[in-house]
Order: C-alpha cells, then structure tokens, then sequence
C-alpha cells in the first residue's frame, strides 16, 4: 500500500494541469512517445529535451513553454488600447498572422477579440525598445519599434532615426552565415536595405538578404532552406527546385501567369512532362504539406499504394468482352449483400447513388434486396487519394446516413466523403463524391476558357453573385477574364428533370428571352435573368435552379434524420421527395415541392421545407 501512495504522488510531482489543454500533462524527460519529431503546441518548433505531455490526445509542449509563467491579461505596447487575453491558440485558425511579424501560427496568441488583433507568444515576450542590447554587427544606432504602413510593408518595424532606415523582425534575427546542405557554399547576410531579385524564387524584396559571392546569387533568408523536391496536390510527379533553366518562360500550372526561368522555380523531371510552377505557388501552404522528398524516393510506389486499391472485396463473378474483363457481381465494404452490375435499361429518376447521391445511371451495381445502388464509378473509388482540395492525403468513408457538410462546396450531404485523417491537419477536411471528380482544370459550358482552382480566395461567383469567404476555394479563368465560380455553382449538373416536362432540363448561364418570359414554371415567381436557370427548348420550360434541383439534392430520399438535430420536436424527420400531391409547409404555407422533411407519427403527418426547420432546432 506504501509503496501505491508513494507512486501515486510521485506521478502527481511529475503531471502539469496547463491552461492550454483539458488532461493533465505528463513529464516526459526524453522526447520518444512516438515514432516521428513532436512539434510544440506552444511555439510550434520541434521538440528536441525535456517536455510535457498527454499521449492521448498526442499534444506536446516544450518543458520551457509548458513552465513560463504567463499572465491569463496582458498589457503590451504594441497594442496599447486594449488589454491582451492569453489564448491556447488563436480564434482564427492560423488563416491570419500575428499581427507584429505577420506569420501564421496555431501556437499560443495574447488576443484582442474587438480588433482581431494578434501577438504570438513570442513575439509578445519582446520589448518596445531594444536600444540597449541590439547587436551592433547589425546596425550601429539604437533601434525602436515602431508600427508602419508603406508599399512593401504592413506592420512593426525596427527604426533607426539617424539613418532613417526600418528593419523587419526577420532582419533582427537573421544570422551573419548560414550553411545548408542544398547550396555548396555558405551564404552571408547582407543587412542594407536595397531592391533586389530573389535568384531562388523570382521574387521581388528589398529587406535584408543572403549572398552567396562565389556563385552570385542573391536570396530570401526563408529560401535558403528551400526543399530540393517536393511533391504538391496539383501534380502527380515529384517536383524539383532549380535556378536559372535553360528554357523559355512558360505559365505556372497554378496560378497561369508567367515563369520567368532566369530564377528559381519547381519543375517535373519526368522525361514526357513540362509541369512547371513559381516557388511561392508550389510552397503555398494550400497545396504542399511542408515535406521534403528524400532523392531515393519511388513514386511509382506511391501511385501503387493511393490509387489502386478500393473497397470491392471481392469479385463473386466475372464476364468477359473481348479482351475487357468486366466484374458483373461483387462484395462491397459499404454494403452487406452481393452487388449485380446493370449495363442499360430506364431508370426511375428518383433513384439516387449510395456514393455520390446523384441520379442513378447506367453502369450501376445495385442489391436485389435493397434499394441500394452505387454508380460502377463510385464502387470503384480508390480508398486513398491526393487530391487538389487538400494538401494531406485523404480517405474514402461512409457517411452511413449522417449529415456532413461538404468542406468544399459547403452543400449538405449523405452518402460517400473523403476524409482527411492526418492528426496534424488544422482543417476537419471532408469532401463529396461529386467535388472529388474535379480537379485543378475545369471546363465549363458558361465560360469559353479553362479554368483555374485558386485557394482562398473572396470575389462574386458569376453564376449565383454571391461573394464568398475568404478561406474558400474557386475557379478563375486562366486567361485572366473577370470570371470566377464557387465550388456549389460548378458542381450544378448540367440536366434536371421536371415532371411536367418529357425532355430533361439544361444547364442555362444566359437568358436573352423576353422579359415576360422571366418566370419560373414550377413556384411560377419571377426569375432573375443574370442567375442560372434549367430550361427546355423544346417545350418552353424554364425553372429556378432551386426549383428544379429542390433544397436537398444530395440527401438520401426516404432517409431518416437524427432527431437530436431537431431538439424542439419529440419524432425523426424522414427526407421525402414530393412530385405530384405536395403538401404545404407547416410553417410557410408553400407547398413542397420536391425533397421536404416529413414527420409521420399519426398524432403530427406534416412536412416543413428545410428552410424553415430552424422553427424546430
């Protein structure tokens, strides 16, 4: 019994309760509770010594970060107005910097909530004034922190008023020499304040840089450490660093403006390919996961491992056509019974694909003792892929009837997803079948030029004119037009059914028709003629996007809902698709057309559009 009490408190000597984390935090003397480098929570670096930790939740902290002795309200010049709340991380994600040097961090913040403002711990632990003890290798004069805005730069400076020169943070920091195992000779630091051309990335600077006199080559710090390859979610090869190609200037396959190949850029060694991009777009945190390629690297193992393997079982029988062989029966991971392949045949309109949610069509596998159908497409989605959407690789899932919002296109959805499982990922990443299917290209009847995926990026849709965040993604065109579409508009199928109509519907983007024309046939209120519309030439038929898709696409049809969504209602909701008898809504009095929520217990038998279910969340 001694012997229990006694380790009891010695484990209680060696645990920290943190402010940043719910579970204590055990003493780790050796950094070795798994397989690969832990990175701090507190201040990102890698830990290297003695740290604090929890195992379970794998979150780390350096034993100096884990002891400072941080004040939870801070009172900081550099944002004298308000006071500083301390923060395990900040509000925003990392998607915006520190506020001082500008850098993105997950790490510990000091925070002002009314003025968004942040100070990573670091930086907060600085003084106003460094006159005293700044290293006179660097500038001979007292420097004081000052707060400026000019054409370059948005942010705290050091500023000399003899030589009315401002150095940045990185400046104050920066080595004399730095060696790197990617450049044969060592770089020296020049400290004046001059226009130069980064001969790494191509890029413009005219803070203090790097030489290398041997070569004569002028850098960035940060490129310096420039990865030698790297692989991106944008292409399929290893791509590597060079400077100085002997080619002509061609167009970044990222942001499509021009590469000048006098400086820097990733290029693919692969004899049949010309893939090339700047150093700024290829290490765009959008799109690299921050790894470097080791030179001994099989990437024909990777494509091995990714994209061949799905989650058919089993083939329970084969047929042969010609030299293609064709698995007509199978074993699915996502279902319990055999599934048979139907090669044509009609099709009910309101039958929908387990995977991907979209109408049912011709190849398909289905089960004969269910409603169970999967597009031969969706059966045969690899369980592993790297996609253009997300920088970590990502996992094929069953949603099993749950709701999950598209990380992508941002609609509701049931059916397949991928899902990103990487532990150190900042974004709960997951991703519809139909937005899966796209990649960094699209060509889209709307417009007459190719299209572009850019990441984080705010402007009106064409299509819908609606601006969206500033975290979102989008397709641009590459030839530089004024013309932009959100993911939800570019995954708008090109045909939609109406009962009344025996042709199907098109995709229309431009509407010339009369005036009086402009209405809708189904909810028969005017249409907007600069918004998308489904239209049949044939018949004259013209319906609002939403009318003619209804306000749940991609939910499964006689589906239930989890009734815990709808907490001011005692029964679950089932998905129902209403075409001829719609009942009006309990709330609005409309009546529903198409997918509306139907509760039918005896003592309730309403529907409620989706809209307006916020009556009962």
């Amino acid at each position: 019994m001694d012997l229990t009490v006694s380790e009891s408190k010695k484990r209680r000597e060696m645990e920290l309760q943190h402010f940043s984390h719910h579970h204590p935090l055990l003493f780790i003397q050796h950094q070795s509770v798994t397989d690969k480098a832990a990175q701090c929570f507190g201040c990102e670096e890698l830990i290297d010594g003695p740290s604090y930790g929890c195992n379970d939740c794998k979150y780390y902290l350096h034993k100096r970060c884990a002891e400072l002795q941080l004040t939870p309200h801070l009172n900081h010049p550099f944002h004298p107005q308000h006071l500083l709340t301390l923060l395990p991380k900040s509000p925003y994600d990392g998607r915006w910097g520190c506020d001082f040097c500008q850098r993105s961090s997950s790490g510990f913040v000091y925070h002002c909530d009314p003025c968004n403002f942040d100070l990573h711990i670091n930086c907060a632990l600085l003084q106003s004034s460094i006159a005293p003890n700044f290293p006179t290798s660097l500038h001979q004069h007292p420097l004081f922190f000052i707060q400026d805005h000019n054409d370059e730069w948005e942010g705290f400076v050091y500023s000399c008023s003899f030589c009315k020169i401002e150095l940045t943070l990185d400046d104050f920091f920066s080595p004399q020499t730095i060696t790197n195992a990617n450049h044969e000779h060592p770089w020296t630091l020049l400290s004046r304040q001059r226009s130069f051309v980064c001969d790494f990335c191509g890029a413009t600077g005219d803070c203090s840089h790097y030489i290398c006199a041997i070569c004569d080559l002028l850098v960035h710090k940060n490129c310096i450490s420039l990865p030698r390859n790297i692989l991106i979610t944008r292409h399929h090869h290893v791509i590597s660093h060079s400077y100085s190609l002997p080619l002509q200037d061609e167009l970044c396959r990222i942001c499509y403006e021009e590469v000048d190949t006098r400086y820097g850029s990733y290029h693919c060694n692969a004899s049949d390919c010309d893939y090339i991009v700047h150093v700024h777009c290829a290490t765009d945190k959008a799109v690299w996961d921050g790894k470097s390629i080791p030179e001994d690297y099989d990437e024909r193992s990777m494509e091995a491992l990714d994209e061949s393997i799905n989650w058919i079982t089993d083939v329970v029988e084969e047929m042969s056509f010609g030299e293609i062989t064709v698995a007509v029966e199978i074993k699915h991971a996502y279902h319990d019974h055999n599934l048979r392949l139907t090669f044509s045949g009609e099709m009910n309109d309101d039958g929908q694909c387990d995977g991907c949610m979209r109408t049912i069509s011709t190849p398909f596998y289905s089960c004969e003792q269910c409603k169970f159908f999967l597009h031969k497409e969706c059966a045969e989605l690899p369980r592993n892929k790297r996609h253009p959407f997300h920088k970590h690789l990502l996992t094929l899932t069953n949603s099993n009837a749950v709701l999950f919002v598209c990380s992508a296109c941002q609609s509701l959805h049931h059916g397949f997803n991928y899902k990103c499982n990487d532990g150190n990922c900042m974004s709960f990443f997951e991703c519809d079948i139909r937005c899966i299917l796209l990649s960094d290209t699209l060509e889209h009847p709307s417009h007459e030029h190719s299209l572009f995926l850019v990441h984080n990026f705010s402007a009106n849709c064409n299509a819908c004119r609606r601006k969206s965040d500033p975290w979102n993604m989008a397709y641009r065109c590459t030839k530089r037009c004024d013309f932009t579409l959100d993911l939800e508009c570019a995954t708008l199928p090109l045909t939609a059914w109406y009962k009344h109509d025996r042709h199907p519907l098109t995709l229309t983007c431009f509407d010339d028709f009369d005036p009086s024309q402009h209405y809708c046939d189904l909810c028969e209120y005017e249409r907007d003629p600069n918004d998308w519309f489904y239209y049949c030439a044939e018949c004259d038929n013209s319906l609002h996007s939403r009318c003619a898709l209804g306000d749940l696409p991609f939910l499964k049809i006689r589906s239930n809902l989890d009734k815990r969504l709808f907490h001011k209602h005692p029964h679950p909701f089932t998905i129902m698709k209403n075409i001829w008898d719609c009942p009006p809504c309990k709330f609005c009095g409309e009546v529903c057309n198409g997918q509306a929520l139907q509760c039918k217990e005896s003592e309730c038998n309403f529907s409620v559009h989706w809209n307006c279910s916020y009556h009962l969340r």
